[in-house]
């Protein structure tokens, strides 16, 4: 079967929590900064979970994962999809798996015995949208060669990866593995930084894994800033030239800026009253992965990308309903 993009990153459920500003002194007590991506041990975010609950009640529950977004949104928007991941036969690996069959995901329908649980991302979303993540990667974290499909990546345009995988060594390995695969079937490459503590913690790996080939780099600015050792993202930019063959910057309430291999364009942002920007980079991310699969130039990809992700920061939680996406698609038409 031809797909149009094949992907691997870490599978995660989101517990999401609206949290008031005055609590962010207790995260930073907790070293976990404000609008950061921070890995906790299991106990540390059960912990969390209950104060967070006892102060907040229930959380709200939802699939979530960088790469995850990104390719359910691509594939609600049209594109045939299929991902690879690693979850364990519990309750949210099972929960996770379905979610995927439900936005018509492709993907190995594999679930693994293991004392690590799937995993876990508390999300805490503060009044001004702003969301902080504290993520214990469980069983994903084993995530291996193993769990790379040959034959989805040979039958894809697109091998999309997620910069949160260099944190594993087995991870690193399996993204080097997708690859050599990509580069031998003419599959292009696609790269998200991520999140700029795992390009700052884990840059060797994150250099490692984008010389071996990179078509379309997809960051925002505090991660281009990262990657690039600048503090100013119009010289980050210029020196993400050289590592990749086209590259999308956000810059949230200023819309993005992209190099398409020839020239840089600003592309406008689109107005948007945000309640929590949580998943807004990865629905960019897959609405300009599917324009481009399409045909479409970067640039219109891109206004693609900025509206999308406007709609996006007006609801709550990292994805939209099915609906949503339609309903996105056809308004941008």
């Amino acid at each position: 079967m031809k797909l149009d993009i094949s992907s691997l990153g870490n599978a995660i459920v989101d517990v999401q929590f609206r949290i008031r500003e005055d609590f962010v002194s207790t995260l930073e007590s907790m070293s976990i900064p404000k609008g950061s991506m921070t890995l906790i041990e299991s106990r540390d975010q059960i912990n969390l979970i209950n104060l967070l609950k006892e102060k907040y009640g229930e959380p709200e529950l939802s699939c979530g994962g960088a790469a995850t977004n990104t390719i359910v949104a691509a594939s609600n928007f049209g594109s045939k999809c299929h991902f690879s991941c690693k979850v364990r036969n519990d309750e949210l690996g099972n929960f996770y798996l379905e979610d995927l069959n439900k936005n018509n995901v492709l993907h190995s329908k594999k679930v693994s015995e293991s004392d690590l649980s799937t995993g876990q991302s508390v999300i805490l979303v503060t009044p001004d949208a702003e969301r902080t993540m504290c993520t214990y990667l469980g069983i994903s974290n084993q995530l291996s060669e193993l769990e790379v499909d040959e034959i989805a990546i040979k039958n894809s345009k697109y091998l999309f990866l997620e910069g949160y995988l260099v944190a594993s060594e087995s991870g690193l390995d399996a993204c080097f593995k997708a690859i050599e695969i990509a580069k031998s079937s003419n599959t292009k490459i696609a790269i998200s930084l991520s999140a700029a503590g795992i390009v700052e913690t884990f840059r060797d790996q994150m250099n490692s894994l984008i010389k071996l080939g990179c078509d379309i780099l997809f960051c925002n600015e505090s991660e281009a800033c990262a990657f690039s050792q600048n503090e100013n993202v119009t010289e980050a930019e210029k020196s993400l030239r050289g590592v990749s063959k086209q590259h999308l910057v956000t810059l949230g309430k200023r819309g993005s800026v992209i190099w398409d291999g020839n020239k840089l364009q600003k592309i406008e942002r689109f107005r948007a009253k945000a309640v929590d920007t949580n998943g807004a980079g990865d629905i960019f991310a897959g609405s300009v992965l599917h324009k481009v699969c399409k045909g479409y130039d970067l640039k219109s990809s891109a206004q693609f990308g900025n509206f999308a992700a406007s709609k996006k920061v007006e609801k709550f939680g990292p994805r939209l309903s099915k609906e949503e996406y339609k309903t996105i698609y056809k308004e941008f038409s």
